[in-house]
């Protein structure tokens, strides 16, 4: 997984500051220490919940994950109805897939639950291209 610990710094920890987690890959750029998402070079505004979605997704890409287990990695402390994490992956979607009808990077896996696919970060003229 393509995490880049980076620094604006010359030395990371020249003020006492550790280095910043970035992702970087792609057309996506995430700061998790920000809050901070762009996609295609512009910034993207998420909802609290739906960074955290975007940030587990993330840190265990190409993985797939049911409702259950996305519910107690994300709202751990929280009951909510399972289908909340059916709305929040729509939304997520919705900021930052191309074509949010026919998602490429967050992918439901049919009878299972969704996955975030980095290869197709990677392949951008595929996701231009591809119906």
């Amino acid at each position: 997984m393509p995490i880049v610990l980076r620094s604006n710094r010359r030395s990371p920890h020249a003020d006492g500051e550790p280095p910043r987690s970035v992702y970087e890959q792609g057309r996506l750029r995430i700061d998790f220490d920000a809050y901070e998402v762009w996609v295609d070079g512009r910034p993207v505004r998420l909802l609290r919940r739906e960074f955290q979605l975007l940030r587990f997704f993330v840190r265990s890409a190409n993985r797939v994950f049911d409702r259950a287990q996305i519910l107690a990695a994300v709202w751990p402390e929280a009951q909510v109805n399972p289908r909340t994490v059916d709305v929040h992956v729509y939304r997520l979607r919705r900021r930052i897939e191309r074509d949010p009808v026919h998602p490429k990077v967050l992918v439901s896996i049919r009878g299972v639950g969704w996955k975030f696919d980095e290869r197709a970060l990677r392949d951008t003229d595929a996701t231009d291209t591809e119906p």
